[in-house]
C-alpha cells in the first residue's frame, strides 16, 4: 500500500521490474526469509494449513502413479525374479523421489512458518488487549475507550487518501511529520501523472500487538496489526499503464503506529509492511514510570 511513496518510475519496463523488486518490501523479505532461518517465525503466510496438507496429499497421488508409470514394478520384479535389473527405470524413480521429497520438504516449511508466526502475533493480540483492557479502567486512560474506534475510522479516511493522492482530508488523523512527508510525496507525483487505484477493498483485522505505556505522561505507542484485502497498483494517467502493483485482489498486512497526542486523541505517526519489523522485539508490552 505504502510502497508508491518509494519513487514509482516510467523507465523501460525491464528497469522498473527491477526497481519494483528493490523498492518492495515484501519482495525484499521473502529474500531475507529465504536466508534467514533464525526470524521463520516471522515468516510471510503463504496459505493456510487446509491447502498445503491437500496438496500434499494431490502429490503423493501423483508420486504414487508416477512411480507406476516410470517402472518402478519392472525394478520390483527385476529384484525378486534375479534378472537383468533395469538401470534406465531406478534412475528416473529415484530422481522422482527426490523431486517430491523436496518439494513436499518445502511445503512443510511455509506451512510450518505460517504456524510460527500467527501462534507469536495471536500470543501478542491477547497480551497488549488484556493489558489495554486493564489500564482503561483507570479515568486517567479513558483514551484507551476510544483507539479502536479512532483506529478503524482512520484506516477509512487514509484509504480514501492514498485513492486521491491527498492527505488533507485525514490530517487531523496523523502526526504532523508523517503527515508532511506523505503530502509532499503526493504533491510531487501529481505532478509526473501517477495516479492511485485501489477497488474492491475489504477490512478484515485491526488490533493491538504491542504499546508503550506511560504512567506520568500522554506519550502513548500502541502498534496495531492492520489486515485487508484489495486491488491496490499505480498507473501512469497518461496512457493507463501500470507502474507498481497489480490489478489483483491481494492480503495485505501491515503495522500501524498510533501516539498519544493528547489526552484523548490518538495521531497515526508510521506504516510499516509485514517484514520490516522483528514482531519479537519490537512489539512488546512496555511500561514507563
Amino acid at each position: 500500500m505504502w510502497e508508491i511513496f518509494k519513487e514509482p518510475n516510467k523507465r523501460s519496463k525491464y528497469v522498473k521490474k527491477i526497481v519494483q523488486m528493490l523498492n518492495d518490501s515484501e519482495t525484499l523479505y521473502y529474500l531475507n526469509m529465504a536466508t534467514d532461518k533464525r526470524n521463520r517465525y516471522d515468516r510471510e503466510a503463504m496459505t493456510d494449513l487446509f491447502f498445503f496438507k491437500t496438496k500434499i496429499l494431490i502429490v503423493m497421488i501423483t508420486l504414487i502413479a508416477l512411480l507406476n508409470k516410470l517402472g518402478l514394478p519392472d525394478i520390483i520384479k527385476g529384484y525378486h525374479n534375479g534378472g537383468e535389473f533395469p538401470i534406465k527405470s531406478a534412475f528416473l524413480v529415484g530422481l522422482s523421489f527426490v523431486i517430491i521429497i523436496i518439494h513436499i520438504l518445502k511445503l512443510d516449511d511455509y506451512c510450518i512458518n505460517n504456524l510460527i508466526y500467527n501462534n507469536e502475533m495471536n500470543k501478542k493480540k491477547k497480551k497488549t488487549n488484556e493489558f489495554i483492557n486493564t489500564i482503561k479502567k483507570d479515568p486517567k486512560n479513558i483514551s484507551y475507550a476510544f483507539l479502536r474506534s479512532t483506529v478503524k475510522e482512520a484506516f477509512s479516511k487514509v484509504i480514501e487518501s492514498l485513492e486521491r493522492m491527498n492527505f488533507e482530508m485525514c490530517q487531523k488523523y496523523m502526526s504532523t511529520e508523517f503527515y508532511d512527508g506523505l503530502q509532499s510525496q503526493c504533491k510531487r507525483y501529481s505532478f509526473e501523472n501517477i495516479g492511485r487505484i485501489i477497488e474492491e477493498l475489504e477490512f478484515i483485522e485491526a488490533e493491538p500487538v504491542g504499546l508503550i505505556h506511560h504512567h506520568d505522561s500522554y506519550k502513548d505507542i500502541v502498534w496495531f496489526v492492520i489486515k485487508y484485502n484489495a486491488k491496490d497498483y499505480v498507473v501512469d494517467e497518461t496512457d493507463g499503464e501500470i507502474l507498481f502493483g497489480n490489478n489483483k485482489v491481494k492480503e495485505f498486512e501491515q503495522y500501524w503506529k498510533f501516539q498519544k497526542a493528547e489526552e484523548n486523541t490518538w495521531l497515526l505517526s508510521d506504516v510499516v509492511a509485514k517484514g520490516e519489523r522483528d514482531i519479537k522485539k519490537c512489539f512488546n508490552i512496555i511500561e514507563e514510570f
